[in-house]
């Protein structure tokens, strides 16, 4: 995430179709993430929810390198 939006990051819980206690009580021995890049007008939540298109692009490269590194680790 400090690549993609050139500044430290702070973690915090929030929202979700599905509760994350849920899947912690599911996968107690998981690390659960929840990362969503959606486009900025689909009203996905509410109709008068947008996202900033930057904020998709952050999000989409946050989930590339992600993937990426977990890849290569695993090699």
């Amino acid at each position: 995430m400090p690549e993609a939006y050139q500044r430290e990051v702070n973690l915090l819980g929030d929202g979700g179709s599905i509760p994350p206690w849920v899947l912690q009580a599911t996968f107690p021995d998981a690390e659960i993430t929840l990362l969503d890049a959606e486009e900025a007008r689909c009203l996905m939540h509410v109709p008068s929810a947008s996202v900033d298109p930057t904020v998709i692009e952050n999000i989409a490269l946050v989930e590339a390198l992600f993937l990426y590194t977990y890849a290569v680790r695993e090699l």
